[in-house]
């Protein structure tokens, strides 16, 4: 049964990488409006009825937005609970950075699909408006993930600081992995490594450098006898 489960989840995947690489390279071509879906189906070999247990519209599949996207990964990661061993939000930044690295190649952004997808947001600027809805939503269910995994309450700032600290990262891996200087065997999940790892340096130099406590402010001097007999 695993083998089986193994082998739907891998040609699941292997028709969606199909299908975006597909879509952003028809779209980036003749634009959204340049192709119809029984094309784009007709390019990978599936049916429309095939299409819609994956993607909800022909944006979806540009962007890589797939129906249930993410519900595995995320919810696997909300349902678990982390070492006790270990301080809150200790691994935060790396168990999140594995999720996006899983995302990124579930969605086929390799380098080879790197230029197609640029090439398809600039040829239809409109897709961005989906993808800040989509991450607007994404957030709020990574808050929430971590909150569960880490048994804090959502509302904790710690998260939402670590949640923005690392979309900032994961903004910067992309920049760089998209770059014409990027080499053309670079994987995401080594520039993303790289960034974290230079988040850890930093982080790590300022708690070093950081006073254990505030320095105590020297007490006020008490008034003599002398003095509060005068004031009298």
């Amino acid at each position: 049964m695993a083998i089986a489960t193994g082998k739907t989840a891998q040609r699941r995947h292997r028709t969606r990488f199909d299908l975006t690489a597909a879509a952003r390279r028809m779209t980036a071509e003749h634009g959204l409006s340049g192709f119809t879906l029984e094309e784009l189906c007709a390019s990978v070999g599936i049916s429309r009825r095939t299409f819609f247990n994956h993607f909800a519209s022909k944006e979806d599949v540009v962007v890589g937005v797939a129906l249930d996207d993410d519900d595995e990964a995320l919810d696997a990661y909300a349902s678990s609970r982390r070492d006790p061993r270990l301080p809150a939000l200790a691994t935060v930044f790396d168990d999140l950075g594995a999720l996006v690295v899983e995302r990124v190649e579930n969605v086929g952004l390799t380098r080879g699909q790197a230029a197609d997808f640029k090439a398809a947001l600039d040829r239809e600027p409109r897709l961005f408006g989906a993808m800040m809805r989509q991450g607007d939503e994404q957030r709020r269910r990574v808050v929430a993930a971590v909150a569960s995994h880490e048994e804090l309450d959502e509302g904790d700032p710690r998260i939402d600081v670590a949640v923005t600290l690392l979309t900032g990262l994961v903004q910067r891996a992309f920049e760089r992995f998209f770059s014409a200087d990027g080499r053309a065997d670079e994987r995401f999940d080594a520039v993303l490594d790289a960034q974290l790892a230079i988040a850890r340096e930093l982080f790590a130099v300022s708690t070093a450098a950081a006073p254990s406590a505030l320095p105590t402010p020297p007490a006020a001097p008490t008034p003599s006898a002398d003095h509060d007999r005068k004031a009298l």
